[in-house]
């Protein structure tokens, strides 16, 4: 490619300064890496990840559930335990996290289960709406069952078929239970994935 002789004489004497041509070359790196869309690595669908170094998005009365004791990533996992019934809740309505009617959602995250007795489950709840409570769905993903081995960190995954009279208007609750676990158990990197 050929370049207008003024462009290359502008070249030339801005790269007699040092400085300026290292400064121009920074500012493009950390431009050109603030600009990648990290989005388009997701798989299609995706409505949330969470490693719980941020919480945005999920809340819930249980803030002490996000704990600093394990983490599969990061300093941070959300845990249940005698006592500390209920994670940190992913909220929104069906409407907000995908288009259309959904079919399935698919929950997948990384757990970290100390024995078969720590029965703790990823539970999705879905709700009439946010003003009426009645129950739409609830299933969940038991931990304890879904781990290969025990006291290390094991990717789980369910993929749960949602009911035709799933509405728009349906609020979406994800969460993890602890059930009767008489232990510690630690869930990190949540990813929540809606098929249409």
């Amino acid at each position: 490619m050929a370049y207008p002789a003024a462009a290359l004489s502008y070249l030339f004497q801005f790269m007699k300064k040092p400085f300026l041509f290292v400064a121009a070359a920074a500012l493009a790196t950390i431009l050109g890496a603030c600009s990648k869309d990290k989005s388009a690595d997701l798989p299609e669908g995706t409505v949330t990840v969470n490693n719980f170094e941020n919480v945005q998005g999920w809340g819930g009365a249980n803030e002490v559930s996000v704990t600093a004791e394990k983490a599969h990533s990061g300093r941070y996992s959300v845990m249940t335990k005698p006592g500390l019934d209920f994670g940190y809740t992913y909220v929104n309505t069906l409407g907000q996290m995908t288009g259309g009617k959904p079919k399935k959602v698919t929950i997948s995250g990384w757990a970290w289960v100390p024995n078969k007795d720590a029965n703790a489950t990823v539970v999705l709840d879905i709700k009439h709406s946010a003003t009426n409570g009645s129950q739409v769905y609830y299933a969940g993903l038991e931990m304890a069952r879904s781990v290969k081995k025990f006291s290390e960190w094991q990717e789980v995954t369910k993929t749960f078929d949602l009911p035709d009279s799933i509405a728009s208007i349906n609020m979406c609750k994800v969460y993890m239970w602890r059930g009767s676990s008489p232990s510690p158990v630690y869930l990190d990197d949540v990813t929540i994935q809606v098929e249409k």
